[in-house]
């Protein structure tokens, strides 16, 4: 199966068993594969890292998963393409398809949180940084069906982009799924500060080795 979306990889050179756990950056809006390399520093050793480009480019070297909150065609395609992109994984990469973990910013945390509610079987953890559950997927988060599954949510309490009242809403709903949520607020915008940095490293090195 070939990968659908263009992205970034990298492949650590360590020595090590294969497959190994993969890390999936997902950017967000008029974001691009290089944006959430940032993140990449945070992750523990051995992990392959892979940021997807969204497929609906909106100016030159920005792009979006898609355009418009109650565009149900639009979320459903984004959607589609970002599943077909973990989806191939396993086959292009030393990827174990049993430890992929998703961390979505904003716009891509709306993504990541409505692939781990739609297929479950595919993420081992989700985190969502400064995002969301968008309505088209809320309703897939029956009780049990994220049973044990850890996911990091991380959110600043002056966020005039995607209000702060969307990450508590989002706690509360995947809480109810069964997912193991760690939960918290920061005093910033719609931005990942050094205290949500460091929270996130250590939550990457528990859940997502």
């Amino acid at each position: 199966m070939a990968v659908n979306l263009v992205h970034r990889v990298r492949v650590p050179h360590a020595a090590g068993p294969e497959p190994r756990p993969a890390v999936v950056l997902v950017h967000g809006w008029l974001g691009n594969e290089k944006v959430m390399s940032v993140f990449e520093r945070l992750l523990p050793p051995g992990v392959v890292t892979l940021s997807p480009r969204a497929p609906v480019q909106m100016r030159p070297d920005s792009y979006g998963w898609f355009v418009g909150l109650d565009n149900d065609a639009g979320v459903a395609d984004g959607l589609a393409q970002l599943r077909a992109f973990v989806e191939a994984l396993p086959a292009a990469y030393p990827v174990d398809p049993a430890r992929i973990t998703l961390v979505g910013f904003s716009q891509g945390g709306a993504m990541s949180a409505a692939l781990a509610l739609s297929a479950p079987s595919l993420v081992r953890a989700l985190g969502l940084l400064a995002g969301f559950v968008p309505a088209q997927a809320q309703a897939w988060a029956t009780p049990g069906k994220l049973a044990g599954k850890p996911v990091f949510i991380a959110h600043g309490v002056a966020d005039d982009t995607v209000p702060i009242d969307k990450a508590r809403a989002a706690q509360v709903l995947l809480s109810g799924t069964g997912a193991l949520v760690e939960y918290h607020e920061y005093p910033v915008g719609h931005k990942l500060n050094t205290a949500g940095m460091h929270d996130l490293q250590a939550w990457l090195a528990e859940n997502a080795g």
